[in-house]
């Protein structure tokens, strides 16, 4: 385990929410949101490899979330409901210390928690947690997030908190079977206020 990890809680609480890695036991409530969530997901995700399937999809997220943890280079959290409802997933991706200290946001929301503020909740959230200075947070200096244009909701979601546009990186990923332009955002810790306690 890296030292980072070891210092770092890997729960984070907001008003609403908890964000915690998967666990084995999610298995089910995972499957179930992403069944009813196909749809809402399909255009702003990658397509699954041939015989990926969503059982197999879940086995292969837990895994990069427990390799994720293990070197420190990611932290993937899942956010729950009070009632034990997935609200969907918030994660730190290619996390590069040194001189960088950035990495990569990423989030997907259920599309039973959607329009209900969750997504701005669990962004806050993490990114007060990655702003954070060890040993009660990451302490990341830079956090970046990479979004198609055409996600209106995700790109306000960046910006209502406080990311900033930096430019755009042309057929940047390929994304339901096609590379699709991204803007490129970034937020700095200096930037960051909490919005919610």
């Amino acid at each position: 385990m890296s030292a980072v990890v070891a210092h770092t809680t890997l729960t984070i609480r907001s008003p609403r929410l908890v964000l915690r890695p998967l666990i084995e036991a999610d298995r089910a409530e995972f499957l179930r949101v992403l069944a009813v969530s196909r749809d809402h997901l399909a255009p702003w995700s990658p397509a699954m490899e041939p015989g990926e399937t969503d059982d197999l999809h879940f086995s292969r997220q837990l895994a990069r979330t427990n390799e994720g943890i293990a070197r420190g280079s990611d932290y993937r959290f899942s956010a729950w409901q009070h009632d034990g409802r997935l609200a969907g997933t918030f994660n730190l991706n290619n996390i590069v210390r040194g001189a960088f200290q950035n990495a990569f946001a990423g989030w997907w929301l259920s599309v039973d928690a959607t329009r209900q503020g969750y997504g701005f909740e669990a962004l806050d959230a993490l990114l007060t947690h990655a702003f954070r200075p060890v040993p009660h947070g990451i302490g990341l200096h830079r956090v970046q997030a990479n979004i198609i244009p055409t996600n209106q909701r995700s790109v306000r979601l960046a910006e209502r908190v406080g990311f900033r546009v930096e430019g755009l990186a042309r057929a940047y990923l390929k994304i339901a079977g096609e590379w699709q332009d991204h803007v490129m955002f970034a937020k700095l810790a200096s930037e960051h206020r909490p919005a919610l306690t």
